[in-house]
């Protein structure tokens, strides 16, 4: 079984938030589990811009570690028929979730992201807050 990280969590993982005590206990229980992909990281990059460039290079570093899927055809291919419902960002990540047989469980702070990785199956994890807080 295999977690997969969207941008957001990945962004929740190292800017003070919230939820960010209770997921930062969630990924240390479950640190050769995790996954990621380049879009993920290029998105938390997107929301990271703010910070200094050492505070980018530590998070980088505590992140670095975090194992990348592959873009595959077949991701792409998921992703492209999920954009007819969500935005690009929450179609590609489910794509390359729902693509990777291993993977059965999305980490994220996106609803739209959320409700479609039901949509494919995919149970859905978002530490510290409510589950099916994406529903309402």
């Amino acid at each position: 079984m295999r977690y997969y990280l969207d941008g957001t969590a990945l962004v929740h993982a190292v800017v003070d938030s919230p939820e960010s005590q209770a997921l930062a206990e969630w990924l240390d229980n479950h640190q050769e589990e995790l996954v990621t992909s380049i879009l993920a990281r290029w998105e938390a990059g997107e929301e990271l811009i703010s910070l200094d460039h050492d505070s980018r290079m530590r998070v980088y570093d505590q992140l670095g570690g975090i194992p990348e899927i592959p873009v595959s055809g077949r991701s792409l291919e998921i992703g492209s028929y999920a954009v007819a419902a969500v935005a690009p960002y929450a179609a590609l990540h489910v794509g390359l979730a729902a693509a990777e047989e291993a993977i059965t469980v999305m980490i994220t702070y996106n609803p739209e992201v959320a409700s479609a990785a039901r949509l494919y199956g995919l149970r859905v994890v978002t530490p510290g807050r409510d589950p099916g807080w994406y529903l309402r």
